[in-house]
């Protein structure tokens, strides 16, 4: 019995490695979310920064956002119905790029194309989202192998 539509490298990295990461992120942002906060651009200190209410708010919220996204990439990558996974790779390939993008924003012109000036977190929030995109974009054009091929296969054998 098949127990996703992915092939297995994507169910492996979308449906284990990445929601393994995003729970991780949401407890960063829990017991250390001033660290968090600060690392989000490159040469901030934690004693720089005025870590306001709003700001803790936000960070939280992110927090959740994470350990919502990982829920969401489990349930979506682990069903057998593969229309269901490959518009979730979509939606979240598109939210890739709104990653990168507001750390473009955040980081402006010059750091952001200079990659010396880049933090931990830079090269994390920039690269992953990078390698992660292009593997979903691979997927879904069924490079990996076509999607819902085990499914296909495991309902012919019975």
């Amino acid at each position: 019995m098949a127990i996703s539509a992915l092939p297995v490298w994507p169910l492996i990295l979308f449906g284990i490695l990445e929601p393994a990461a995003l729970t991780w992120a949401y407890f960063i942002t829990l017991s250390q979310p001033e660290q968090y906060y600060a690392e989000q651009a490159p040469n901030t200190a934690v004693s720089d920064l005025l870590f306001t209410g709003n700001a803790l708010s936000l960070t939280l919220q992110l927090g959740n956002v994470f350990l919502l996204l990982a829920a969401m990439a489990v349930i979506c990558c682990f069903t057998v119905h593969p229309e269901i996974a490959r518009r979730y790779l979509i939606a979240v390939a598109m939210a890739d790029l709104g990653h990168i993008y507001s750390i473009y924003c955040a980081l402006g012109d010059k750091v952001f194309w200079d990659l010396n000036q880049w933090n931990q977190m830079t090269y994390s929030n920039v690269g992953v989202s990078v390698f992660l995109h292009i593997n979903r974009l691979m997927t879904v054009a069924g490079m990996f192998g076509q999607l819902g091929a085990g499914v296909n296969a495991a309902q012919k054998n019975r």
